[in-house]
């Protein structure tokens, strides 16, 4: 593409993203953020950041800078793309640049991430009636194995019981699997997409090292950025959906109470391309409960009681993610007037306008 097209398709994609922020009816304590290209990608200050947030210099993570307020103390790395909300790690699509003498932080990942973690809100579209659990694998497919369980297994065993649990909550649950037969990933998905105000939470463990060890939750990665666990690198190929505030919001509900409950490694929030998570129309996670390579790890992961404890955290998750983010049962309209409620778009968009530096 020529230079000039380029500069001048950059710019219209500025003016379009300033008419959507200006339309979510927020406007940044400065009025205007600042964009500057680093590298092909829009970043702004965390210096702007902090101010947006009335954030203020904190004590937090050794090595990182830390910045709070209230109840938030938000930790980062220079060229680092681990992000840490009170010390829950978060993987950021793109890493923290220093420009200057200022630290930066991708646009994309202040809508898509940072925001409604730190802003959690109703969403206009969120309603939740029923769960979607999704044991992974199953069958001839075993996923991971060692001496002492089978990840189909496991997986299985966790979903049966957050079933008893979500529904003593009062949740409709839908399994994609109840028993050990194969389906097919895009049958997965067709599942998730045919149940109306739901969310899907596709359940796993994992696999690498012998000393690899931890939980980890994946969320879809954010239209036109890539990840880890991509299966392209062209970002005009990468779609998104329109569940990036809730999917994160799920994530941040059921993970933090996880790695809280079980004292696990905390490998994090990250972002990635799974084909269950790619073309889901409803809020989604794929969540890791632990290393099944690991051998000290998966002894704790076949006890009935520990599975009793992830099934747990799940449900508490999920419970907390209908208090904060969905829709409550009364009316749309009786909720709009509701006090202190601030509604988020779908995208996640609501922290102001942008405008290019010069």
């Amino acid at each position: 593409m020529y230079p000039r097209m380029r500069r001048y398709l950059h710019y219209l994609v500025t003016v379009l993203l300033a008419l959507l922020l200006s339309l979510s009816g927020v406007v940044c304590a400065q009025g205007v953020w600042v964009v500057t290209d680093i590298q092909g990608v829009d970043y702004v200050k965390l210096s702007d950041v902090w101010k947006f947030y009335r954030f203020t210099p904190r004590m937090g993570r050794p090595g990182c800078v830390s910045y709070g307020s209230g109840r938030h103390v938000v930790s980062l790395k220079a060229n680092q793309q681990d992000f840490y909300v009170n010390n829950y790690r978060y993987v950021l699509s793109h890493p923290v640049r220093e420009h200057g003498a200022e630290l930066m932080i991708s646009a994309i990942d202040m809508r898509k991430l940072v925001d409604p973690v730190l802003r959690p809100r109703f969403s206009p579209n969120a309603r939740l009636r029923t769960v979607v659990l999704d044991p992974g694998h199953g069958g001839h497919d075993a996923g991971a194995v060692s001496a002492y369980a089978k990840e189909k297994d496991l997986n299985l065993a966790v979903a049966r019981k957050l079933r008893r649990m979500l529904e003593n909550q009062g949740y409709k649950v839908v399994m994609t699997r109840d028993g050990d037969y194969f389906l097919t990933l895009q049958q997965r998905v067709a599942i998730a997409n045919s149940v109306p105000d739901s969310i899907f939470i596709s359940i796993h463990h994992n696999s690498g090292r012998k000393a690899a060890a931890g939980i980890e939750t994946f969320t879809l990665a954010p239209q036109g950025t890539t990840s880890p666990f991509a299966r392209t690198r062209r970002n005009a190929d990468l779609a998104g959906n329109n569940q990036d505030s809730e999917n994160i919001a799920l994530a941040t509900a059921v993970h933090s109470r996880a790695i809280r409950s079980s004292g696990a490694i905390d490998r994090g929030i990250q972002r990635a391309r799974f084909s269950v998570l790619c073309t889901i129309r409803r809020p989604a996670i794929l969540f890791e409960g632990g290393f099944v390579s690991n051998p000290a790890e998966c002894r704790k992961m076949a006890t009935s009681a520990y599975q009793n404890m992830l099934a747990h955290s799940i449900c508490q998750g999920v419970v907390a993610y209908n208090n904060t983010v969905c829709r409550p049962a009364r009316s749309v309209a009786a909720s709009n007037t509701g006090a202190g409620r601030v509604r988020t778009s779908i995208s996640g968009s609501r922290v102001g306008t942008y405008s290019r530096k010069k």
